[in-house]
């Protein structure tokens, strides 16, 4: 079922992580050390190392479901590391694939929403979007740099926040198919997907 979302004052948090979830004395990879330089990276880490945890003690998952899940994280993680080869740059990759896994995780598995009074992370939620043919999946990452992921149809975009006068206002240029914004106020949303036009949407919870 879905509902309007009784909102929501989208706030970073004021705690800054300083270590990541790993050893960062044994960071091999470039996005391992770029996340060891970064508190914001650090605190996406430890968000995605928390929900995982959650993930994998869901009760009566089944070890098919489990294998799955590990097997998809591993996997996950060698993407990750592949992120020196990205065209938006070494830490905006590995911020993007942090906050896509934020959104999988809290999608796919209920458990991982059973504790958000310790996390950074809400949703899912979706956008219901006058002019688009399906809804918008979202999730908001309010860490210490807010990001909003967004995933409808076959694309997929996370959107840094940025500062605005009221409301919440997240955008970027740096992405495939043009530029892109949402503006959140309440349950209210302007959305522009990647150099399309902007529409008008509700953001709703998903029951």
């Amino acid at each position: 079922m879905l509902r309007p979302a009784v909102f929501l004052t989208l706030i970073a948090s004021p705690a800054v992580a300083a270590d990541p979830s790993f050893d960062c004395s044994k960071a091999e990879s470039g996005a391992e050390k770029a996340i060891c330089a970064s508190d914001a990276l650090a605190e996406l880490d430890l968000e995605v190392t928390r929900l995982y945890k959650l993930a994998v003690a869901t009760p009566d998952m089944g070890d098919d479901r489990l294998n799955e899940l590990k097997a998809m994280q591993r996997g996950w993680i060698k993407g990750r590391d592949e992120c020196w080869k990205s065209d938006l740059g070494l830490e905006t990759c590995v911020a993007n694939e942090y906050g896509f896994r934020i959104m999988d995780l809290r999608q796919g598995y209920a458990n991982a929403r059973s504790a958000d009074d310790d996390g950074i992370s809400m949703g899912p939620m979706v956008l219901a979007c006058d002019g688009l043919d399906a809804m918008v999946g979202i999730t908001f990452v309010n860490g210490s740099e807010p990001l909003a992921v967004m995933r409808w149809q076959e694309n997929a975009i996370v959107l840094p926040r940025v500062p605005s006068a009221s409301g919440a206002k997240y955008e970027t240029d740096m992405w495939y198919g043009g530029p892109s914004s949402l503006f959140t106020k309440g349950d209210e949303a302007l959305f522009t997907p990647p150099g399309g036009a902007e529409v008008t949407c509700k953001i709703e919870e998903i029951g």
